[in-house]
């Protein structure tokens, strides 16, 4: 093999036959730093050897002991996480600069180790909260500690450390939260008390189509197809959420935005019954008649406030509880429509691989194991058929 000058790289297979990738660092001694990469094939050890050899070239890299944590996480975060939606890089934000930052983001990449890490967690857990109020969710705690093990993977990967420290670190345990749904009766008396109701067509609608909170709201008329004399539908490619200002500098620290859908799963089409169809086409003209007389044009949103413009997703989730309470109803979320069309839908016989498509989640056992108590209370129903051949 030749030998090689500084800011170069070389790719071969060693004695053993594994591929290994070597690039000489320049060193202020004069004395040359060899970095070694090791991969499955040749080009994966090529890849890692290019991306140093760019970081040499334009005076990014830093060398793994001299760089802290929190230093790693910016720079992971510039360099690969630039096509996340807007929600998960504000969550990141926060996890990097508000959580790591003070605490653990001080040590040196090579200094880390999982007891650090751990104790992070348990300390996050016990007493995380930015207000003080008490300890972080275990949800919350997954999703900063994934972002923290992807980060320490591509340090890896990049060959900044041996080994991923974040490995063996134990999470605690996610409680299953206690679903809330609509009974058949309950949904029955509430589409009659909704009848009306400003908000009768988003209740209606969402206790027929499952969406979330933000895809109902983010609906536009251009994405809702109705034919009365054959099949309607709607499709979901947008959300509407009320979220943190990325521009710390502004005077209000919240913006209403337009989103893309969860996952790349959220994007999909939903069927209308026949008869919510025609609500629907009923209550777009009602709704278009209605802006013509204030003097304003038709909107583009399918619901919106009084003079025009989109739901504050905060005053939905209001006038909602209203309703509930002022009608006797036990107190549930938005979320608990989707619930219950999930339900229903499981009770009417749909296959729970449609329903998962429907209501855009990312695989069929998560949809089966967020409704156990439907699919559990189906299997001893028609386990019972059985009888028959007794």
């Amino acid at each position: 093999m030749a030998k090689k000058a500084n800011n170069e790289g070389s790719v071969y297979k060693d004695k053993q036959g594994h591929w290994r990738g070597q690039v000489n660092i320049p060193s202020t001694d004069g004395k040359v730093k060899r970095k070694y990469f090791y991969g499955k094939t040749k080009k994966e050890v090529t890849d890692k050897v290019n991306e140093m050899l760019q970081q040499l070239r334009t005076n990014t890299y830093i060398e793994p002991c001299k760089m802290t944590l929190y230093e790693w996480l910016c720079t992971w975060y510039d360099s690969y996480c630039g096509d996340n939606r807007m929600t998960t890089k504000i969550n990141l934000e926060t996890y990097i600069f508000r959580h790591i930052k003070d605490s653990i983001g001080g040590y040196k990449l090579c200094d880390l180790n999982t007891l650090i890490i751990q104790q992070f967690v348990n300390m996050k857990v016990k007493s995380g909260k930015l207000d003080g109020s008490g300890g972080l969710s275990p949800k919350t705690m997954k999703n900063m500690y994934n972002m923290l093990h992807k980060a320490l993977n591509q340090a890896v990967a990049l060959g900044m450390i041996p080994k991923n420290p974040a490995d063996a670190v134990v999470l605690p345990k996610c409680k299953k939260v206690e679903m809330k749904y609509f009974t058949v009766e309950e949904q029955k008396r509430l589409q009659e008390v909704i009848k009306g109701h400003r908000l009768e067509m988003p209740i209606l609608l969402d206790l027929y189509t499952g969406m979330r909170q933000g895809e109902l709201l983010g609906l536009i008329w251009k994405n809702v197809y109705i034919d009365l004399n054959g099949r309607s539908c709607i499709r979901i490619t947008q959300t509407l959420n009320r979220i943190k200002n990325p521009d710390s500098n502004a005077p209000n620290k919240t913006i209403l935005t337009i989103c893309e859908p969860k996952t790349k799963h959220s994007f999909r089409t939903i069927p209308l019954l026949p008869e919510i169809a025609e609500k629907l086409n009923h209550y777009h003209e009602q709704q278009t008649a209605y802006l013509k007389s204030i003097g304003l044009p038709s909107a583009e949103f399918v619901f919106t406030s009084t003079t025009g413009t989109p739901i504050e997703p905060r005053d939905f989730q209001r006038d909602f509880k209203k309703i509930l309470l002022q009608n006797g109803f036990e107190l549930k979320g938005v979320h608990s429509m989707r619930h219950s069309f999930a339900t229903r839908s499981l009770e009417s016989g749909m296959s729970v691989k449609t329903l998962s498509k429907l209501l855009g989640h990312s695989n069929v056992g998560f949809t089966m194991d967020v409704y156990t108590h439907v699919t559990e209370q189906l299997q001893i129903e028609e386990i019972s058929g059985l009888q028959d051949f007794l």
